[in-house]
């Protein structure tokens, strides 16, 4: 795989304990497992691509107050594993639209957010433009994710 600068923003985010990108269908291994997985693409991409935050301490401040932010974007029925009765309750009332238009403002808002990351990852002065699994292999990063059909799924 070849991971461009927005590739490496979007790990970056993947990888805020916050985020649930790619989890919500599992159980807590996987989810776990991915995380870590997650964790580990975002390390070696920072080191691959010669990024360190703790040399940019004004950047490395935007970037975490960025990262916290797009963690807490949310909608009113995000935490709702099954809501097919309150749905059927809502229909008709105008509150399922608000409540898509909610979700598209917020689809605008990640888009923004990673943006940000990947701009402030520039500022940073990444060294390379793109780094390719083989990169990161020779750094000592497998970024091959868990398979899912290693996991329950969480129905």
């Amino acid at each position: 795989m070849d991971y461009t600068r927005r590739d490496f923003a979007q790990a970056v985010l993947d990888a805020h304990p916050g985020s649930k990108r790619g989890l919500d269908m599992f159980r807590d291994g996987f989810s776990e497992d991915m995380k870590k997985h997650q964790v580990r693409v975002r390390d070696g991409l920072f080191k691959a691509f010669g990024v360190d935050p703790k040399d940019h301490a004004a950047l490395n401040m935007m970037l975490q107050a960025t990262l916290e932010s797009n963690a807490a974007i949310r909608g009113p029925m995000s935490t709702f594993g099954e809501a097919g009765l309150l749905i059927r309750k809502l229909e008709g009332t105008g509150v399922l639209d608000k409540v898509d238009e909610i979700g598209a403002l917020n689809k605008m808002s990640r888009k923004a957010h990673l943006d940000v990351i990947d701009e402030l990852i520039e500022l940073m002065g990444p060294t390379v433009d793109v780094v390719t699994s083989a990169d990161l292999k020779a750094i000592g990063v497998d970024d091959t994710p868990p398979d899912s059909q290693d996991y329950e799924m969480d129905y």
